[in-house]
């Protein structure tokens, strides 16, 4: 404490001015000025790291964004990858030499043969084996056959068959739901053509509507609605890949 020489009143030392006559003291206003100038230097040194602290920040910040980004890439890459995989897996192989090309050819018109019997019979079960004998063991196409539709109508709903009792389980994944999707969406659009329709047409309308409606949940405007998305006009054929994109989001209402 000291003694205000103005007043005579008791304040404290370090008081910049006396409380009650507003005297300036000294020792306090000299020594709140050194404290004020201080924390100014302060800030100030603060202030010049400000700079290199955002651009340490920017740097982690779009070194996250890199990472991110190619991980997408590579994600999306692996995606594709897979995706032709699967959609090659089962494609014929390409005949090139004049050898291959006679075998072939032999190959074909034996099969057309076996597949033209089966065909006389009904015999869709057969028309199947045939068909994906050639397509996924031997490799070799028959488009061209008289039969070819039918053939792979036959398999189609073969496969079919076999994926069904999928919906059975308590929850089906999405490898499973796309591919009934895929093969009840060919026999609903009748992608298989005149050649097949005298014994496919009957089946779509008793067997395959009724799944699409009552255990994947479709309604009839809703597959009216999808078939411009999904269906290549030129060739007739469910796209696949396109199907996936316009009905993933059903899939939760199957069983």
């Amino acid at each position: 404490m000291i003694i205000c020489p103005n007043c005579g009143a008791k304040i404290e030392d370090d008081i910049t001015k006396c409380p009650y006559c507003g005297y300036i003291n000294k020792e306090g206003a000299e020594k709140k000025y050194k404290e004020d100038l201080d924390q100014i230097r302060e800030n100030i040194e603060e202030t010049k790291k400000e700079p290199v602290k955002a651009l340490a920040k920017g740097i982690k910040k779009g070194t996250k964004v890199i990472f991110v980004t190619i991980a997408a890439i590579i994600i999306i890459a692996i995606a594709l990858a897979l995706e032709l995989a699967r959609e090659m897996k089962d494609k014929p192989k390409d005949y090139l030499t004049n050898k291959d090309q006679v075998y072939a050819s032999a190959y074909k018109e034996q099969t057309g043969k076996e597949l033209a019997a089966a065909y006389e019979d009904k015999d869709i079960q057969k028309m199947a084996e045939i068909f994906d004998k050639a397509y996924s063991v031997d490799r070799i196409s028959l488009w061209g056959d008289p039969h070819y539709e039918t053939g792979f109508a036959s398999s189609c709903y073969i496969k079919l068959k076999e994926s069904l009792p999928n919906l059975d389980k308590k929850k089906i994944d999405k490898k499973e739901a796309e591919e009934i999707t895929y093969y009840c969406f060919y026999f609903y659009y009748r992608a298989y053509g005149d050649d097949a329709a005298e014994l496919f047409d009957p089946i779509r309308e008793e067997e395959i509507i009724p799944i699409m409606t009552d255990r994947l949940g479709y309604t009839i405007k809703q597959m009216d609605d999808i078939k411009g998305n999904v269906m290549d006009p030129d060739q007739g054929r469910v796209n696949r890949s396109d199907l996936y994109r316009a009905t993933k989001k059903y899939f939760k209402n199957y069983h």
